[in-house]
């Protein structure tokens, strides 16, 4: 932690002064550059950037030249650079209106974690009443795709540990394994779709479990039983083209338009976020450690201010 300047926004930026923001495993492996697959972007020996964090809430400050969907003082949350800072940058198309009464801290949860959820249910093509199951359910991708999937109409079933079970039904999850003494590949009905975002399952495995023509989309950059990163990328692009289900690798994208649809869903109660632990901004090397052990129970938040209008 340290001092750094104000930034200035360049064309189509916008600055920030940031309420909150909060931690992605993304920010864990740029600060660790592990999977190595990271480190060419972002620094081969040592960390490249210095300040880390991708999702905010907040007022806008400043903008840059070319912006026109914000004024300084319209309350924003959405996907930032180095947004771990009381002022950060961010492209225009990356953030949405923060909707009146929302908390900043969980608009801040939302962004990064919510949309590749969006994109996950999207790629699986979930319907009504078909199986789905979520790994990793009480983690940030997780927790926001089984909600997302359940708002589709589809049966969801969380995996997770036994101590998080009941934080995951809270979200109106009711099937939930504990993967310690209940076995997701123990079933005796098939799944229309696999949302695996804690890879500790082979894909070869996955697929005795999902039925044709169902998806299977491993999302997990921790090293498992597939491999490292970039071996489960490889690994889920070959079964892809051998295997009677669809498997795809995949992300998100943060757009003003998703964020939107995310932050009515928000508001209106029928997504919530699971948060795991609030931080000031002083003890952000503290959030980052807290997602690194992988055992968050639920979104990481460092505050920074409370959201106010600023005055030009």
């Amino acid at each position: 932690m340290g001092d750094a300047p104000i930034p200035t926004p360049g064309k189509g930026q916008v600055l920030i002064q940031v309420a909150a923001a909060s931690v992605n495993a993304a920010d864990v492996f740029v600060m660790r550059g592990v999977p190595r697959m990271v480190r060419p972007g972002n620094g081969l020996r040592r960390p490249a950037r210095h300040r880390l964090g991708m999702d905010l809430a907040g007022v806008v400050a400043d903008v840059g030249p070319g912006v026109t969907r914000w004024q300084v003082g319209d309350a924003v949350f959405g996907q930032g650079i180095a947004t771990f800072a009381e002022f950060a940058l961010a492209e225009e198309r990356r953030l949405a209106a923060l909707p009146q009464g929302l908390d900043a801290e969980h608009a801040a949860a939302l962004p990064v974690a919510g949309t590749t959820a969006m994109r996950a249910v999207e790629v699986a093509k979930v319907m009504p009443r078909q199986r789905v199951l979520v790994t990793g359910v009480a983690g940030g991708v997780g927790q926001f795709a089984a909600q997302l999937a359940a708002l589709r109409g589809a049966e969801v079933i969380g995996v997770c540990s036994g101590r998080n079970v009941e934080r995951v039904r809270s979200l109106g999850i009711e099937n939930v394994l504990d993967y310690e003494t209940q076995d997701p590949l123990d079933t005796a009905t098939l799944y229309d779709a696999v949302i695996d975002n804690a890879g500790g399952v082979r894909i070869r495995d996955w697929r005795r479990v999902v039925a044709r023509g169902g998806a299977i989309l491993p999302n997990s950059g921790v090293r498992g039983p597939d491999g490292g990163a970039l071996m489960r990328v490889f690994k889920a692009q070959w079964h892809g083209l051998v295997a009677p289900q669809r498997v795809r690798v995949f992300s998100g994208t943060v757009t003003t338009e998703r964020l939107t649809d995310l932050g009515q869903l928000l508001a209106t109660e029928r997504i919530r976020p699971l948060v795991d632990t609030t931080y000031p901004l002083d003890q952000a090397p503290e959030a980052l450690a807290r997602v690194g052990t992988h055992h968050a129970r639920g979104k990481v938040i460092v505050t920074i201010s409370p959201v106010r209008p600023v005055v030009a």
